[in-house]
């Protein structure tokens, strides 16, 4: 057996929930067995897997892990540093969203080169002193933020990030699902207690740029999708029962 080992802060509990719950079902057809526990202030993530699935089971652990840095650490940079005035509370958070989104394909990309190659990692030890330059991209994008918004520009800015994107999701009983009907679940790394805008979110951290509804949605959902997606909007026959 190998045993891989990922850590973080144990304030970011929520990361290592995010990469288990993810990943557990993977995690059980290469006959992994996994444990977290806390230890010295950190939450400590342990997978034991047989000796021919450790580089697939270390590269998928990986790939998860790019997820926290690329959305959750983004987006408590951004949190603390644009300040969105102008905006109301979900306006802000659907700001800070949609910055992620944005290039969140690119910085996960360079999260995981940063984070592969080893059988215990430390997220937020590497992100500190492998990913400078992650930061300083990002430092150049608070820079460009104006301090004062308006909604008409927010609507301009999200609608311009959307114009070129193909991809679809579909949206049933409150969850996002991609053309594999694979339930997506970056939100997750978010701020949880926010539930208001939470599908919404969920969609503008999956790249798509066309939205099909099966399923009647909260109202701020379903005023920020119609908003932002317009006429890229299908509702199914869910939608009307």
């Amino acid at each position: 057996m190998v045993q891989i080992t990922l850590t973080d802060k144990d304030y970011h509990e929520g990361n290592i929930d995010y990469i288990r719950f993810s990943l557990s079902e993977f995690f059980s057809q290469a006959e992994c067995r996994t444990q977290v526990r806390r230890a010295g202030g950190r939450s400590v993530f342990t997978v034991d897997c047989p000796v021919y699935y450790a580089d697939i089971v270390k590269r998928e652990i990986c790939d998860k892990a790019a997820d926290v840095v690329a959305v959750n650490y983004k987006y408590d940079y951004f949190k603390k540093l644009i300040s969105a005035f102008g905006l109301s509370g979900i306006e802000r958070e659907l700001l800070l969203t949609s910055l992620i989104a944005a290039d969140l394909e690119e910085d996960k990309r360079y999260a995981f080169g940063r984070l592969t190659g080893f059988e215990y990692v430390a997220v937020d030890g590497i992100f500190q002193f492998r990913m400078r330059p992650l930061k300083t991209k990002w430092q150049g994008i608070v820079n460009c933020m104006p301090e004062y918004f308006q909604g008409t520009q927010l609507k301009d800015f999200i609608t311009y990030l959307l114009e070129d994107k193909k991809r679809k999701v579909f949206i049933e009983g409150e969850k996002v699902y991609d053309a594999d009907f694979k339930r997506l679940s970056r939100g997750e790394l978010m701020d949880k207690g926010l539930e208001e805008g939470r599908i919404v979110r969920e969609v503008l951290l999956s790249g798509c740029g066309e939205v099909e509804i099966n399923s009647p949605l909260p109202a701020t959902d379903e005023k920020y999708l119609k908003e932002y997606f317009g006429d890229k909007i299908t509702l199914g026959k869910g939608y009307f029962s």
